[in-house]
């Protein structure tokens, strides 16, 4: 199996994964249970550095569903690499929107 159909495999089960801890975070029952489990946040961050626009849209979605309960803002806010992926998901944002603006 070539390189190309490695990461071709790879991208929708990364996709799959993140939309499920996106539409469990949807519900307000859950928001606390994940962010108080030891693998979903610190996966949710991790999908933040994908290269794959689509997985990154779909953790950013999970993270503001779970930001909503008020309870969970601290230990997101702290969890390591929460902030540093923001900031360069942010940073990314900003070079996308100045490179659509230069056509």
């Amino acid at each position: 199996m070539n390189s190309s159909s490695s990461t071709m495999s790879e991208e929708p089960d990364a996709l799959s994964v993140v939309n499920q801890l996106r539409d469990l975070a949807a519900d307000p029952l859950n928001r606390r249970a994940i962010v108080q489990d030891q693998g979903c946040l610190p996966g949710l961050i991790l999908f933040m550095d994908h290269p794959n626009p689509p997985v990154v849209h779909s953790a950013l979605l999970a993270l503001r569903y779970l930001a909503e309960c008020r309870a969970n803002r601290e230990k997101m806010k702290g969890e390591l690499g929460m902030m540093l992926s923001l900031q360069n998901v942010i940073q990314n944002g900003i070079i996308f929107v100045e490179m659509l603006c230069k056509f």
